[in-house]
């Protein structure tokens, strides 16, 4: 069976049903998820927990149960404050991950820049970035900036993520940052995106890319991707609802572009806008396991 039929077929089933699993590495918290009678995963695909944010807020023991058992082995979270993840300390909120088959390796966290305020700022984010180092993360990502008007307002962004990034990598994490459509628009002359790439420092600011939100902003993401090989070791992955639904984004040529050029990680990122976000996280987990192109 294709995507296609896959996907027409699929769509056809309860938001209820449930698929299994196969194996997945040996990591604490695909130990912990056997304990509880999780099935193991059979590739390692990670969600923004964005996606699912009221069943999180409602229930996120129970969230995190459901997204395991279909199929997802990491998660990127939405909420922090106070160095807590959902209202629960790291240490808290890893161990209920983990116990359910989750890992949970990035964070979007966000504090804007106050230049009268710059030590305020930096303490804030070295306490963010203790806390994901204590949760198990690996990336800390910043989901949005107000961008500003001349490319001297971007460059003192550029200037912050690199501090931040500074403080990420003495706290053992990386510091990222994602963008959305406007980021492909342009100031004076220059892509806001590729100003901001190409005047940070690679070893201080990575950048996850979401393929919707490239694509909304007329870039194709695979030759972005290409262009800036090596910049985006995290990837978002997104569609209309369901992943490859709506057969606008070639996820085959994404993924592919993004292995080659070193790819860590990705996310599912689910919009939902017209279906229940659980099933759109369900139905994005099915298409990507039995997409051949996705390891």
């Amino acid at each position: 069976m294709d995507r296609r039929e896959f996907l027409k077929k699929s769509m056809l089933l309860t938001a209820g049903a449930l698929i299994g699993g196969s194996l997945f590495s040996e990591t604490s918290a695909a130990k912990g998820a056997k304990q509880n009678g999780i099935p193991r995963k059979k590739k390692s695909i990670g969600l923004q927990l964005y996606s699912i944010g009221g069943d999180m807020s409602a229930d996120a023991a129970q969230a995190l149960r459901q997204i395991s058992e279909m199929g997802y082995s990491t998660a990127e979270t939405a909420s922090y404050g106070d160095g807590k993840f959902y209202g629960r300390t790291p240490a808290e909120f890893r161990k209920m991950a983990e116990d359910l088959g989750i890992a949970v390796t990035g964070a979007h966290i966000a504090r804007n820049l106050d230049k009268n305020d710059m030590q305020g700022c930096m303490d804030w984010w070295k306490q963010a970035c203790d806390a994901q180092a204590a949760v198990g993360g690996k990336t800390i990502v910043m989901p949005y900036f107000p961008v500003g008007s001349t490319l001297a307002d971007l460059q003192d962004y550029c200037d912050y993520f690199n501090r931040i990034g500074e403080i990420a990598n003495a706290a053992g994490l990386r510091f990222g940052y994602h963008n959305h459509s406007h980021e492909f628009n342009k100031i004076e002359g220059q892509v806001i995106e590729d100003y901001m790439i190409e005047n940070t420092d690679p070893d201080k600011v990575f950048f996850e890319l979401d393929v919707y939100w490239a694509s909304k902003g007329g870039v194709n993401p695979s030759a972005y991707i290409q262009k800036y090989a090596g910049r985006f070791p995290l990837l978002h992955i997104k569609d209309v609802d369901i992943i490859g639904a709506s057969e606008t984004i070639d996820f085959e040529s994404i993924f592919k572009a993004a292995y080659k050029q070193g790819l860590e990680e990705y996310y599912v990122e689910i919009e939902a806008n017209s279906l229940p976000p659980m099933l759109c996280a369900r139905k994005s987990a099915e298409y990507l396991n039995v997409s051949k192109f996705v390891k």
